[in-house]
């Protein structure tokens, strides 16, 4: 999977997808709460912004319930034209330039980690409410989420009045600092959502049978022995995904809000080691034996780091 790829996957798990209108009179808990609880009830569509630093990238969204399943497509608004769409089975990124796409398996569960409560984040997260202003024209309230140590980033997140919906996002790093920020600039909910099912042509086409204008790659068969992570930094704990590949293990490590991919993949020339970024997303490379480590997440680095260290007590 490459470093475009990861980036616009990273996207689909950002706190702005979370949602849920809370009322004026409840507390910052509630109001994460009522965000938690209504992420599959609402659908919406929009386009936003999304900085990291001095780099600015236009994204469209659209995100709509089928069945009980979350049906979602990323669209890179400029630069080059990628995608990612997310069906009930399966997610796909779609490169137009190349005329590839590439598909995470059957069973693919990406994007549906599991949020945790309130109580639970307690342990390494506070709540507390912030001021009130407009965003995008639109009446906002403020939700703070700041994390308890330094191995994980935290968050200002402001959400529509009318809608609950979170019109713009700050991550803010360990000490303080803007990391990265979305911020709609058009948006639309229920009726007015555009039908995501016809955009699930290619990845269900992806799904079935590969054809001259695809590359698709096959469900995973993963190694039958789970590993140790026993270690892991205060919060997170490993939820095993499929993975593109065969003979590459993933997991998706998260403390109920941040989340961590972990990839382990047996080492194939030379080795990608230390820290890389794409957009927000910082990774990990590190050699273990005869295996390539890669840890991806919007974390602090010395998380990513501590992460990879875990292996070394296997």
């Amino acid at each position: 999977m490459n470093r475009d790829s990861r980036f616009l996957l990273g996207l689909l798990a950002l706190p702005f997808i979370l949602c849920g209108w809370a009322g004026a009179s409840e507390s910052p808990s509630d109001l994460y709460e009522r965000m938690r609880d209504a992420v599959r009830n609402i659908d919406y569509e929009g386009r936003f912004v999304y900085q990291v630093g001095d780099q600015l990238d236009a994204m469209y969204v659209v995100h709509r319930l089928q069945n009980g399943r979350s049906l979602e497509r990323l669209v890179a608004l400029d630069g080059k034209h990628k995608q990612v769409i997310r069906g009930a089975s399966a997610v796909a990124c779609l490169d137009a330039h190349q005329r590839r796409i590439s598909v995470l398996g059957a069973g693919s569960r990406l994007g549906d980690a599991p949020v945790a409560s309130a109580d639970d984040l307690g342990q390494v997260y506070r709540f507390e409410e912030g001021e009130r202003y407009r965003v995008a024209g639109r009446p906002a309230r403020e939700l703070i989420i700041r994390p308890r140590d330094d191995l994980r980033f935290g968050y200002r997140i402001a959400l529509d009045e009318a809608t609950g919906l979170p019109l713009r996002t700050v991550v803010l790093d360990e000490n303080g600092k803007v990391h990265s920020q979305t911020l709609f600039v058009e948006l639309k909910t229920g009726s007015l959502v555009t039908p995501i099912e016809r955009d699930l042509s290619a990845l269900q086409l992806a799904e079935m049978a590969p054809s001259p204008m695809a590359a698709v790659s096959p469900p995973a068969l993963l190694s039958e022995a789970p590993l140790q992570l026993d270690k892991l930094p205060p919060g997170f704990r490993p939820i095993r995904l499929p993975a593109s590949n065969p003979e590459v293990q993933h997991l998706l490590l998260t403390d109920g809000l941040a989340s961590v991919s972990l990839y382990i993949e047996p080492l194939q020339g030379q080795p990608f080691e230390g820290y890389s970024s794409a957009g927000a997303v910082e990774m990990y490379g590190a050699r273990r034996g005869d295996r390539q480590v890669v840890v991806v997440g919007e974390v602090p680095r010395r998380t990513l780091d501590s992460i990879a260290q875990v292996l070394d007590s296997e």
